[in-house]
């Protein structure tokens, strides 16, 4: 993207952090608060302009950029609008520009699946016993990466017979409980007696901070690559190994739908009619 040209960057770092603030007092949770501020940064960097400066034109040139020279995902496309809509409806009260920011037409690519014997070598290909805990809880749990991230010591919950894990301020700002393998279970105990993590389940750098997202990207890539596996693999999809093979097993929808935290799953059942064809393709 290009540097700034009218607006300076002292103007543009005030801008950003007044729209930081007011997202974090509206109670946004952290992912949202940076994928909204980075779409508008994006944008002012890319026109050079003010927001109130920017017409609507200017913007969808931007949101084809995005796609067409950048190629970035729809899904990552449709945030920066929401970000973008956003800022326009809430900060400048432009109401009638917001609106005529187009969202990108929906993909409805099948989510990519690993096999259950493909997970077995993904997660035989961790030496380091935390990289290996964290992948598996992943897929057990069905959690979203910055689920994981912020996991506490405490969230971890057993000693009522249930084996829970407790998600706290997850996407649209919802706590919830997920399941915890109940096989899982001993060798949790083991990562925690050999890594000794403070406050966070699992600790960066330093003890009592989380680990960032890059590291579990890098510890992914590393596995992948020891494993063998040549699909397409990013973090998100252990997620979707939790729910294909949860129907597979002959989970309630309603139930599975409540462990991943959806209002709805239509993010991977987009119409009722597919879920058939879902099945199908999970088997």
């Amino acid at each position: 993207m290009n540097n700034t040209k009218d607006m300076s960057v002292k103007e543009l770092g005030s801008l950003l952090t007044s729209m930081r603030k007011r997202l974090l007092v509206g109670n946004h949770s952290e992912q949202t608060v940076v994928n909204y501020v980075r779409a508008v940064e994006y944008l002012c960097k890319y026109v050079g302009k003010h927001p109130q400066d920017i017409e609507i034109d200017e913007i969808t040139d931007y949101l084809y950029e995005l796609q067409y020279k950048k190629f970035r995902a729809w899904r990552t496309i449709k945030i920066y609008v929401a970000g973008l809509r956003w800022y326009y409806q809430n900060i400048l009260e432009n109401e009638d520009l917001a609106a005529k920011i187009p969202y990108p037409r929906e993909e409805q690519d099948l989510p990519v699946v690993l096999s259950r014997e493909e997970l077995a070598k993904l997660f035989n290909a961790c030496n380091n016993i935390k990289h290996r805990m964290m992948l598996k809880l992943l897929y057990s749990s069905g959690l979203r990466r910055n689920e994981l991230l912020n996991l506490k010591i405490d969230d971890i919950i057993t000693n009522d017979g249930k084996f829970r894990i407790r998600i706290n301020r997850s996407k649209g700002n919802k706590d919830r409980y997920t399941v915890l393998s109940e096989r899982l279970l001993p060798e949790l105990r083991q990562y925690f007696k050999v890594s000794r993590p403070r406050v966070y389940l699992f600790n960066g750098r330093k003890k009592g901070e989380p680990m960032s997202a890059g590291g579990i990207r890098h510890a992914l890539k590393m596995a992948v690559k020891k494993s063998g596996i040549k699909k397409d693999m990013n973090l998100h999809i252990l997620r979707h190994c939790f729910a294909s093979h949860c129907l597979e097993d002959g989970m309630n929808i309603r139930t599975l739908q409540e462990l991943l935290g959806h209002a709805s799953i239509g993010f991977y059942f987009n119409k009722t009619s597919r879920i058939n064809s879902l099945l199908r393709y999970f088997s």
